[in-house]
Formats: structure tokens, sequence, C-alpha cells
């Protein structure tokens, strides 16, 4: 079932304004008080480090510029997720869960692993150069940015300082948040994206086959864990 309502009222973050000027999506009314409306709600914080466990602190990340508490990431995830209306509980256990994974519980902005890392793959859901170029380009005041590095809509042919370079362009909070939301919306097909919001372990693993990746055993504890913070049978 489709709750259009089910997003801001889980994703109340006790926040006074959004951490970032100018940013770019459409920002969902907050919740000006730390604690949920009722005892049973939770609120986006809760939800987060229920995913993320250890993102109440940045104390000892390995790449403290990179890392962000959750307290930090809701936000922009309330931002993104209404900018791409991604309102199905199901479909933002997926990619909270994707999010969480791929940056090591949010400590993570840009792929380190094999050192040095691969040119050009970063923002929260590690996308590859190729799609932060075509993100990029989706966002109309980026665009005289990338245009300065490049004119095209494909990297090829890039040296690996160009495809930093416009990964650059997208790591800023306001757009890094964003990119898995814009991924399922724009280059996975409606049939996962129907699959998904049906539920059900196999509409999750079809979503990770279009990202590009499969279900193993650690991707699906996270993911166990974003379901139980949305109240979700997983099956």
């Amino acid at each position: 079932m489709r709750l259009s309502h089910f997003l801001p009222l889980l994703f109340s973050l006790a926040t006074r304004a959004l951490p970032s000027p100018n940013l770019s999506f459409h920002t969902i009314p907050l919740s000006s008080s730390l604690v949920p409306r009722t005892s049973t709600e939770p609120t986006a914080l809760s939800i987060l480090l229920t995913i993320a466990p250890s993102s109440t602190t940045c104390s000892s990340a390995p790449v403290p510029s990179e890392c962000s508490t959750a307290a930090n990431a809701a936000p922009y995830l309330i931002s993104a997720m209404s900018a791409y209306n991604v309102t199905y509980p199901s479909e933002l256990s997926a990619l909270l869960s994707l999010v969480a994974y791929e940056t090591a519980n949010f400590q993570y902005n840009t792929n380190h692993f094999p050192a040095p890392g691969r040119p050009g793959q970063g923002t929260r859901n590690m996308q590859m150069a190729q799609y932060n170029l075509l993100y990029a380009r989706s966002i109309p005041e980026l665009t005289d940015s990338v245009n300065a590095i490049t004119t095209s809509d494909s990297v090829d042919g890039l040296s690996d300082d160009e495809l930093n370079a416009i990964r650059a362009v997208v790591l800023p909070d306001a757009y890094s948040w964003g990119s898995a939301a814009w991924f399922l919306t724009t280059q996975c097909g409606q049939d996962v994206r129907t699959a998904l919001q049906a539920g059900g372990e196999s509409g999750w693993e079809g979503y990770l086959g279009c990202v590009g990746t499969q279900a193993t055993d650690d991707r699906k504890e996270v993911w166990e864990r974003a379901n139980q913070a949305f109240g979700i049978t997983s099956s």
C-alpha cells in the first residue's frame, strides 16, 4: 500500500533549518520537536540510526571530511525522497540500506577501494562516473560547472582528473544525498520500481540488479535493519 503521508510523517527530523544554503531539492516541512508526536512514531534520526547504527558520530572516521552523521544526513534525504517522489516504504528501505552499505554507515562520499579508489566514482550511493555526469546534467544549476569540464554526455575518453572533477560537482550534501533517489527514478525501469514497491526480497534483488550489484549476506543484513526501521516484514 502506498502511503503518501508516510515519508513526511516518519522523516520528521528535529531541526530548525536545513544545514546547507540553496538546496536544490524541495523541502518537506520538518518537525520542530526532538521527540515524535506520539510514543510509537519514529523520527528520521531513529530510522537512520537503526539502519546505520554507528552514524551517531564521525569521531573515528577514516576520512573525516567525507563522513556524515545521521543527524546531518536526514534533512537532505527527506528533501531528495520528496523531490523524486520516492514514498513507498519498501523503496525507502531499499534506497537507504544501499546508501548505508555503500558508504559504510555514511563514512564515505567517494570510492576508496582498492586504494586509491576508482576515478569518478562516488556520491552517497557510490555510483560510477558516467552516472555522476548524467546526474549532474539533470540539475540545472550545475550546467555551467559540468560544461567547464566536458560538453559531452559520456565520460568516454575523459582523464581521471576530469572524472574526479565531475564527481566533485555532485559531492556537496545538497546533491550527494539525492543520487540514490535520482538513480532509481531515472535509470531503473518501471518494472523494477513496481516490483520494489510491491515489497519482498525479489523486488529488492531486482533493484540491486538495476544498480549493478547483487544480494549478499552483508547487504541483506543492512536491508533487514531498514525493513525493521520502517515496520516492514521481509518476505
